[in-house]
């Protein structure tokens, strides 16, 4: 596989959109091609090789940190966090974070894991979510909910090895533009209450992938 400088662990990323068609057309192209070209996906979109990292039980939630592959880049993390000791069918949640030009967490920044908030990540939260983890919220009212690293964020973050010293160099002056501030030195670089049931849905944020939901069905019907 050819190594790209600027892509890193996302090398793999150009073959496999190289295998869905050409990616320099020598003559002109409609928008809905490029749009055809931009939104591919893998195989039937389910989650492929997924592993169960490790879980926790903490305030009144059970929590288990999943990972799984998309095909190309780094491994997704996500959080599936529910009522503690909840063994029956619940409604379910995909939950999703803003953009916020601050990659270096994904589901960390409406969510806590094992080790519970994280001290870098609290100014920010604190800024566009009033300080708190409304996942781990919804999980304790009675929700499954689960929370993934989406595509260059968290675990599938470009790393900054790879990022280009002008992209670097805005780190800092966006995240004082943006009023968060300085989050940590090395960090900063780079809710409507939904009534779905166990087969339908309701995400929180701005989109999601099919592979998420398919994957949030599996884990609610083995509950």
């Amino acid at each position: 596989m050819p190594h790209f400088t600027n892509l890193g662990y996302y090398s793999d990323l150009v073959d496999a959109a190289f295998a869905q068609g050409p990616l320099f057309p020598t003559t002109h192209v409609s928008v809905q091609t490029v749009r055809e070209v931009l939104r591919f996906t893998l195989g039937d979109e389910q989650p492929a090789v997924v592993r169960s990292v490790r879980s926790w039980k903490c305030d009144g939630i059970d929590g288990e940190e999943l990972s799984w592959t998309v095909g190309f880049g780094p491994r997704t993390h996500a959080f599936i966090l529910k009522p503690a000791n909840a063994h029956t069918p619940l409604p379910g949640i995909v939950a999703l974070y803003d953009h916020g030009h601050f990659k270096f967490f994904g589901k960390e920044k409406v969510a806590d894991g094992p080790e519970g908030p994280l001290a870098s990540i609290q100014p920010f939260r604190d800024t566009y979510y009033g300080g708190r983890a409304f996942a781990n919220e919804l999980a304790r009212e009675g929700f499954v909910v689960l929370i993934h690293d989406t595509f260059l964020w968290g675990s599938r973050k470009l790393p900054l090895e790879n990022m280009p010293e002008a992209d670097l160099s805005l780190a800092d002056p966006a995240g004082s533009a943006l009023g968060h501030g300085m989050i940590d030195e090395q960090v900063l670089r780079i809710m409507a209450r939904p009534t779905s049931t166990k087969t339908r849905l309701r995400n929180i944020a701005l989109c999601s992938a099919p592979t998420s939901r398919q994957l949030l069905r599996t884990k609610i019907e083995l509950r």
